[in-house]
């Protein structure tokens, strides 16, 4: 039995990530003396959904058909990715973020993930959901600058794709175990 650590979520075009590329390039030198942070390389940018954690490797195909029967009902739909801000606060950062705006479309996807999560027995999130693109994570440093209004792009959302992800030396590796099509 093998254990993969998972996540579930959309991506945004290559174009809307490469302006969100340039923006995060054009404020590093923002961030603050000091501040030592891991950068997430622009391929890596996506909306999470849900992040399961380990999950046995069985477990996919579960989630991706239980997925696949609540996100037919779900029409394609439009984000936008604006703005930056930090988790959890300024003085402490963990996360730099770029925003992305999906309305209730969004919130009903995700609403709809939690739920086929809950059915196979997934423990439900607690946390509130907080759409965002991680784009760097703080290693070292106090209080950070990492602000800006900047409208970077609207993208279409046409599936939640089911990831794995392997921690490396160089970082974190995504690969896609499932796709799930959002309509019928």
């Amino acid at each position: 039995m093998s254990i993969i650590r998972t996540f579930l979520a959309v991506n945004l075009s290559v174009a809307v990530n490469r302006r969100v590329a340039e923006e995060v390039e054009r404020h590093k030198a923002n961030v603050g003396a000091g501040v030592k942070v891991a950068w997430v390389p622009p391929a890596n940018f996506h909306l999470t959904l849900r992040f399961l954690g380990p999950v046995e490797e069985e477990l996919i195909e579960a989630i991706a058909g239980r997925c696949r029967m609540r996100l037919a009902k779900h029409a394609p739909f439009e984000l936008r990715a604006r703005g930056f801000g930090v988790f959890p606060v300024a003085d402490q950062p963990r996360v730099l973020w770029v925003g992305v705006d999906g309305g209730e479309p969004l919130a009903k996807l995700q609403r709809d993930v939690e739920g086929a999560l809950v059915e196979l027995g997934l423990p439900k999130e607690e946390r509130p959901f907080h759409p965002h693109l991680t784009v760097g994570r703080v290693k070292e440093g106090a209080a950070v600058t990492w602000s800006s209004d900047a409208e970077l792009g609207m993208s279409q959302v046409h599936e939640m794709v089911v990831y794995e992800s392997k921690t490396t030396s160089k970082g974190s590796e995504y690969t896609a175990r499932a796709r799930v099509p959002l309509g019928k």
